[in-house]
């Protein structure tokens, strides 16, 4: 199955007039080519018989001549992670105007099947071309605040428009002395950040002293099965995208490859195989095949101590919980318990999960803070919200179901719904490379 939208959304309105323009095409075109480029679900552009704005000049449409100062309003309604991700570029792209964003719920979501395909997708029909990026001598601070609360948490450092290096996540922790993961820092209480960012101005460190080099590279031009293959081979989840002069023109996720096999391999469409065939990515792997057997568990009883344990136990940040029946009843992540325990243990907790050690107590207080916290066991500290696939589910269609709701694991299940393993991204973008 494809991505289903039915359920909560958001809906993002933008006003403006017939001739606002963007280079030499009018605004509203702009909006739309721009969220076409991007994978969007969809957008509308409705013109208007008559407005006024904030100047108060009334236009209206005569029935000789179209008003060329008559308003244009461009509908777009997707997922809010999307809307999140393309918002700050469909911005720049209003020169004058109105932009709202407010929530809908989808009640039905019955789209064409597959959109058209060319003859082999490459990474540049799926790369995002909205790159944020860094110059070498960019200071760390200005590095950490440009991901900060972003859906990626990687930038490429760039020297004349060619990728030099990449910084991530994980090189801000080990090489930057950030002390903390960028998911974990959009959890802490605005003092707490505001210390962390007033560190890293005190340092000297700029984006050239922490980046990885080389950066992995793709040319636009390369085909999915290849950039995917490349991607799991290296445990990579995003790689640069460059031009044939080695410019960067964007970057690739693996949240991208994922979004493009779940629109394209429908397996209950008319014409998916040929879509699943100009993609050149595998459709059919039952989950039991790409699914983890080790992963961490706990009870809805298990206390804090050991759920942190158990959450640190992995690269997955995160432990299911079951029942006596092996069956799943909810998840804990490590921003979960950051969020979720009293703000006192936060210091303790942060520093657990930054080295993957025991949650311990350095004196008595914390420890009396712990017994008296409300937060005490799994089933205090997790979330009911887990997506669930059985073990002969097709890659494509456990695809669908983890982008629809932003979920980054998968728990699977037998036919009777007893848990028996679990996939994350990396898990599904090997399971779509042809074997």
């Amino acid at each position: 199955m494809g991505i289903d939208l039915v359920g909560k959304a958001k809906r993002v309105r933008v006003y403006t007039s017939e001739d606002d323009r963007v280079g030499r095409s009018p605004a509203a075109h702009a909006v739309l080519e721009y969220l076409r480029r991007e994978n969007a679900q969809g957008a509308t552009l409705l013109r208007a018989a008559s407005g006024f704005g904030a100047a108060g000049e009334l236009h209206t449409a005569g029935l000789v001549d179209i008003a060329p100062h008559l308003p244009v309003i461009v509908e777009w309604i997707d997922r809010p992670e999307v809307v999140e991700r393309l918002l700050p570029r469909v911005k720049e792209l209003v020169p004058h105007g109105l932009i709202t964003v407010d929530d809908t719920e989808i009640v039905l979501h019955a789209p064409h099947p597959v959109r058209d395909l060319p003859a082999t997708m490459t990474a540049a029909d799926v790369m995002s071309r909205d790159v944020v990026s860094a110059a070498s001598d960019t200071p760390l601070r200005e590095v950490v605040e440009a991901l900060l609360g972003k859906p990626y948490r990687a930038v490429p450092v760039v020297d004349d428009g060619v990728p030099v290096g990449i910084v991530t996540g994980s090189d801000l922790v080990r090489k930057g002395g950030l002390g903390v993961r960028l998911d974990l820092a959009a959890t802490l209480e605005r003092p707490e950040l505001q210390e962390l960012l007033q560190r890293l101005s005190r340092s000297s460190l700029v984006a050239a002293d922490v980046m990885t080099r080389p950066p992995v590279t793709v040319e636009a031009g390369t085909p999915l099965p290849d950039v995917a293959a490349r991607m799991a081979r290296l445990r990579l989840k995003r790689m640069p995208v460059v031009s044939d002069h080695g410019k960067l023109v964007g970057v690739v996720a693996r949240v991208d490859l994922l979004r493009a096999a779940a629109r394209s391999l429908d397996t209950a469409a008319p014409g998916s195989g040929a879509a699943a065939r100009a993609l050149g990515l595998a459709r059919d792997t039952p989950l039991a095949r790409v699914m983890r057997r080790d992963f961490p568990l706990v009870r809805p009883e298990t206390p804090l101590a050991e759920v942190f344990q158990a959450v640190v136990a992995t690269r997955l940040n995160r432990a299911l919980v079951v029942d006596a029946e092996h069956r799943v009843v909810g998840l804990v992540t490590d921003a979960e318990l950051l969020e979720r325990i009293t703000p006192a243990l936060r210091p303790g907790a942060l520093r657990s999960l930054m080295s993957r050690l025991p949650f311990a107590h350095p004196g008595p207080e914390e420890a009396t803070l712990e017994r008296h916290a409300h937060a005490r066991t799994a089933a205090d500290l997790m979330t009911s919200e887990v997506a669930l696939a059985r073990e002969d589910t097709p890659v494509a269609e456990a695809i669908g179901l983890m982008l629809a709701g932003n979920h980054k694991v998968l728990a699977v299940t037998d036919a009777g719904g007893h848990l028996v393993g679990m996939v994350d991204r990396s898990d599904l973008l090997h399971g779509l490379i042809p074997g």
